[in-house]
């Protein structure tokens, strides 16, 4: 199988306009009030910035770009890529459209459609979440369900599992992550996210990474509220290869990418 077809979903990435779970109060001031949730998905992007779970109905619209598009510790499609992801919110369920396309290569391009059910229990976010993935051309969609959990150790330190799978050929098949990190707010409205992440492969990577190790993610952001609508993201990214992604002489990739998010 292409080896396209087996990444994993949702990545934040931004700007090219032109699902951790992690809370953080964002602030005193009017514009930063709100405490705010980083959900992010199989890869260490943010993909998700959910807010308050009130009755209200929230509209978000995201864009992206991203120097790689990474997953699993591979890079997928040697180049570039922009996204671009509408996405709705009522209370504790978030469903977004996921779209990404090369921006150095025309023939690819990624479709996701996600849903995620955000539960808070104690000093745990329990995250299910379920997507539906097409690659182009020619692919005929792959169902990806998924569990994130995150246990809140402090306001700053937090670590967890995320683990998801994908049906292919009769057959499930999945990727097994831990994480850890720490977030901090360093000045009104300004936030910095450390993250470390192991990631095992239990044949969703296949066939050209055999089960084993993958990669060793190391992300560091820096998320800007610019007003109480907009929030910018920097975020750089090494992913260290591991056993049966090294043996590949595959991975040791270093990105970068830009993220912004608005609310309607």
């Amino acid at each position: 199988m292409n080896m396209k077809t087996n990444t994993a979903t949702q990545l934040l990435l931004a700007a090219c306009a032109g699902v951790l779970s992690c809370p953080g109060a964002w602030g005193s001031t009017t514009v930063c009030q709100d405490q705010s949730y980083y959900l992010k998905t199989a890869c260490p992007h943010p993909l998700s910035l959910a807010g308050p779970t009130d009755d209200r109905v929230y509209l978000r619209f995201q864009t992206g770009w991203a120097s790689k598009y990474e997953c699993e510790g591979l890079d997928l499609w040697d180049g570039s890529l922009c996204m671009f992801v509408p996405e709705i919110q009522y209370k504790e369920w978030v469903g977004k459209i996921w779209y990404g396309v090369s921006t150095d290569h025309r023939n690819h391009a990624e479709l996701k459609y996600r849903l995620d059910y955000i539960k808070e229990l104690g000093n745990w976010t329990v995250m299910p979440w379920y997507e539906h993935s097409f690659v182009f051309p020619g692919d005929k969609g792959i169902p990806r369900p998924g569990l994130k959990t995150t246990y809140h150790f402090s306001d700053r330190w937090f670590g967890g599992t995320d683990l998801y799978w994908q049906y292919n050929n009769h057959t499930f098949r999945g990727y097994y992550a831990v994480f850890a990190g720490l977030h901090e707010e360093i000045a009104d409205c300004v936030r910095v996210d450390a993250v470390v992440r192991y990631g095992y492969n239990g044949g969703y990577v296949g066939p050209v990474v055999h089960h084993g190790s993958n990669a060793l993610d190391y992300n560091l952001s820096f998320t800007f509220r610019a007003t109480s609508r907009l929030t910018v993201e920097l975020f750089t990214n090494y992913s260290q290869a591991l056993t049966v992604v090294k043996q590949r002489d595959l991975g040791d990739d270093f990105y970068y990418g830009i993220n912004l998010k608005y609310t309607f």
